[in-house]
């Protein structure tokens, strides 16, 4: 076997380990990358004596190991959240049937990093290097809210475009908006940048507790449900974004 196929090889078996964060057994692996398991098998065996896999204990399976998680750590943001993330995000669109994004905060701006499609035949547009201002969308009012309050009244007294009728234009709503989501823990999306569009959106913090990121699980209106209606998909979404953020502060602490 020549030294590209076997990297080539090497790389297929880490791509099909990183697809699911629980981990995946090496007849699964062995099926995605078409190659037999005894092959995976050994394979597998040297990708985890370099610590870029490891293996589940109590079953059978493999994941992602710490000299690759530590890796993508050293890269910096936005490139080492998105390494971090995707996994989850995958995972998440996977069992919940929803579109998935990541998103980082840019001065005004919510700067959507990364996508996880949903697997219903219905695709959304990939939103992957959108940039909204922070009061239009779920991650943008995130931002917003956690701002210290100097920043969020310079923000307030600047003019607030009107994209769709539900979109927060006024100082005092958007006040009253922001309560809200200090108070819950997330924010939800009324279609205020696009009518066909609801989602929610919660907060990724790093070990300092600041908001570094969000994660956001949107859908059409006409099969999203409502905000009273979604609390399995807002749980969902927190406890994803609560997993990436320990990701994140786990790292932070290893690598100090």
């Amino acid at each position: 076997m020549s030294d590209i196929q076997s990297l080539r090889r090497a790389f297929d078996i880490l791509t099909a380990v990183a697809s699911n964060n629980e981990g995946v057994s090496l007849t699964e692996i062995a099926i995605r990358v078409d190659l037999p398991k005894s092959t995976v098998s050994r394979m597998l065996s040297t990708l985890a004596a370099l610590g870029a896999v490891e293996k589940l204990g109590g079953r059978e399976g493999f994941r992602i190991g710490q000299s690759i998680v530590s890796m993508a750590a050293n890269i910096g943001l936005p490139r080492s959240l998105i390494a971090i993330s995707r996994p989850y995000l995958q995972q998440l669109a996977q069992t919940s049937g929803e579109t998935l994004t990541l998103c980082v905060p840019d001065g005004d701006m919510a700067h959507y990093i990364d996508q996880a499609n949903s697997p219903r035949f219905f695709q959304l547009r990939d939103w992957t290097g959108m940039r909204l201002p922070l009061h239009v969308s779920p991650d943008g009012k995130l931002y917003l809210a956690h701002k210290p309050e100097i920043m969020i009244e310079a923000y307030l007294q600047r003019p607030m475009q009107l994209f769709t009728t539900t979109t927060i234009s006024t100082a005092r709503a958007m006040q009253r908006e922001l309560a809200k989501i200090r108070k819950q823990g997330y924010a939800w999306d009324n279609g205020e940048y696009s009518a066909e569009l609801i989602g929610v959106a919660a907060p990724i913090f790093d070990e300092t507790n600041k908001i570094i990121a969000s994660v956001c699980m949107f859908g059409p209106v006409h099969r999203f449900p409502t905000q009273s209606k979604a609390s399995a998909l807002i749980q969902q979404t927190i406890e994803v974004a609560n997993l990436i953020s320990t990701k994140c502060r786990s790292l932070v602490v290893k690598s100090g």
